[in-house]
């Protein structure tokens, strides 16, 4: 029998998990939600071909993305962790919200949902492209029911590129750290805003704290920034977060992570699997991070992941955990 869903905390061992799709790709259209993400020579390859498959205007790109995808999943379930990969979204779902296809981004799954203790959470997020996600899942949230999770869906934002006031809330799963009874989001002004969290506070109730932790605009979600291994622990880009880590974290033990770490190889965003394992990229310029990582005595686990990382989203960016417990 399955075990119930829980999240208990960013570094609590990682038992199941949703994972991204190494299937399909689709570079969204650009609006403001896919120029903050798009950079460097990948930027280009993107803005020149919005809305055409990867598979088609890349094929070795396409290749390699597809290879380190499913080599992260393969490793995953190596170790024993139970992983659902995110399926196909209909054409029809694929027009959501407005009747124009914005791209399939199912290789990247942290943003469409959250899970926060038996809490299973589909998100309504700013970006366009991560609006149609949930399609590519609902099956499996939706079979968390059975499972002792708490079953939500925060109020939908529409076919606006956005909108602001009482309702108009944003939550992307990217800005989304859970720490026990405490939850961060993240405010870049691009992606979560403050009414996204004024209604996750309502909806989780008074047993948990919601804290917004402003951003630099340059990153579009928390965990561009910041990385919390274990209790006590942080890797974080200083340089990125305006008025400094939340409170209790002021003594923790702190890497600061440079911007352009952070920035062109997603420093900060790589998969804890518990207090002393983490997963990082396998690519050079990342091997200051895991020299920091076994300093502290993590066990550091390096595999490639250079394509996901060139589009924007790391390791983290890729799951999102049913279960740490």
């Amino acid at each position: 029998m399955a075990d119930d869903i829980f999240v208990e905390s960013e570094w609590a061992p990682l038992k199941e998990c949703v994972y991204g799709s190494p299937d399909h790709w689709v570079l969204p259209v650009f609006h403001a939600d896919a120029k903050l993400r798009a950079q460097g020579e990948f930027g280009k390859l993107w803005e020149e071909n919005q809305g055409r498959a990867v598979k088609d205007v890349a094929p070795a790109l396409f290749e390699e993305f597809s290879s380190q995808i499913q080599g992260a999943i393969d490793l995953l379930r190596s170790l024993g962790i139970t992983v659902h990969v995110a399926g196909e979204i209909s054409a029809a779902n694929r027009a959501f919200p407005r009747g124009e296809d914005h791209g399939v981004e199912t290789g990247w799954m942290r943003d469409p949902f959250v899970t926060i203790g038996n809490n299973v959470i589909e998100l309504a997020p700013r970006s366009l492209f991560h609006r149609r996600q949930r399609f590519a899942i609902r099956e499996i949230l939706a079979g968390t029911m059975a499972r002792g999770a708490r079953y939500f869906a925060q109020p939908d934002c529409g076919a606006d590129d956005e909108r602001e006031g009482p309702g108009w809330g944003y939550l992307e799963g990217g800005d989304v750290f859970v720490l026990g009874k405490k939850i961060l989001v993240g405010h870049s002004g691009g992606c979560s805003n403050p009414e996204g969290a004024r209604w996750l506070q309502h909806m989780l109730g008074p047993d948990y704290v919601v804290d917004i932790v402003p951003i630099d605009p340059m990153f579009p979600h928390l965990d561009c920034v910041l990385m919390t291994p274990r209790e006590g622990v942080a890797f974080a880009c200083l340089d990125a977060l305006p008025q400094g880590l939340p409170e209790f974290m002021r003594d923790w033990d702190v890497v600061d992570i440079p911007k352009p770490l952070a920035k062109a190889h997603m420093g900060c965003n790589n998969l804890v699997l518990n207090d002393r394992t983490v997963i990082v990229p396998s690519e050079e310029p990342l091997d200051i991070v895991a020299t920091e990582l076994k300093d502290r005595r993590f066990e550091v686990i390096r595999i490639p992941y250079r394509v996901p990382c060139m589009a924007g989203g790391s390791f983290r960016c890729a799951h999102q955990p049913l279960i740490r417990r």
